[in-house]
């Protein structure tokens, strides 16, 4: 008897200890001190996930935080060359236009005449032997086929 008793005063001791303990201050699940509420606007994509990345993303301003002040950028007196580098290995005929395959930052790339590889640099003409590239100056480069030639 004097067993049950015990038993019995434990269990009370027991559920006592864990209904004080549970009316502590709870700790909530979801900290919302940490979540950023916005507008609910959501921001332009900044740029195509289907197309491979051509150069670096800009900086984008996070919600929330204070704006940083950049540095004064300056113009180049000359104007940029050139830079684009790429390899035209091989070259596609279908509806009568012909598509070119270009190796590009270790990528193989289809375009078009008219379509853009990089920002600034526009294909003008695709044959079988040649790419021909437009730059952002309108300097025009050619790309001959790279490759074993039948």
């Amino acid at each position: 008897m004097a067993f049950k008793k015990a038993a019995i005063a434990g269990l009370a001791l027991g559920w006592a200890v864990s209904v004080f303990m549970a009316q502590e201050a709870r700790k909530p699940l979801v900290r919302r001190d940490l979540l950023v509420f916005g507008s609910g606007e959501i921001a332009a994509p900044v740029r195509d996930i289907f197309r491979p990345r051509a150069t670096a993303l800009p900086a984008v301003r996070r919600a929330g935080g204070p704006a940083v002040k950049s540095a004064a950028v300056t113009q180049p007196d000359a104007p940029p060359s050139f830079t684009l580098n790429l390899s035209y290995i091989g070259s596609i005929k279908s509806g009568g236009q012909i598509i070119a395959l270009v190796l590009r930052n270790g990528q193989t790339v289809s375009v078009g005449e008219g379509d853009e590889i990089a920002p600034g640099y526009k294909v003008v003409g695709v044959t079988a032997e040649a790419i021909v590239v437009q730059g952002p100056n309108s300097e025009r480069r050619t790309f001959p086929l790279k490759g074993d030639r039948p």
